[in-house]
């Protein structure tokens, strides 16, 4: 009784948003990933393309995660999925910066009536779909 357009629709999101951050991932995260830790070995565009799959595919197992509707702590992505990360909430002045700057922004977003904006140099751009 499920609809199969429907199933089709929600697995092409799952595809779009793994290809969507496997791009984000090789592009700008992996992008001075230069040697791997362990055997100091050369790391390709391959490798980082690879690797960005491996962590999209993890991050989109709904067996795992059940719903988008929770965050993933720092200690999973850092142990479990091994990805490397700069953690601004250790340090007081930033973790207090960035409260401040989400406070600021959440409340011009609601101001505006926008669901939700991204942050750019010089600019923003906004999603007001509500």
């Amino acid at each position: 009784g499920f609809d199969q357009a429907e199933l089709y629709q929600y697995e092409q999101s799952r595809e779009l948003s793994i290809a969507l951050l496997k791009e984000w991932l090789a592009k700008y995260k992996f992008r001075n990933w230069r040697e791997t830790d362990t055997l100091k070995e050369p790391v390709t565009d391959k490798m980082r393309q690879e690797r960005a799959e491996l962590i999209a595919r993890q991050l989109n197992d709904t067996g795992r995660w059940y719903s988008h509707g929770h965050g993933i702590s720092i200690d999973i992505l850092q142990n479990e999925l091994k990805l490397k990360i700069d953690d601004f909430g250790s340090v007081a002045t930033t973790k207090e910066s960035i409260r401040i700057y989400h406070s600021l922004m959440q409340d011009y977003m609601d101001k505006m009536r926008w669901s939700g904006a991204v942050h750019i140099v010089g600019d923003f751009l906004e999603y007001a779909g509500r």
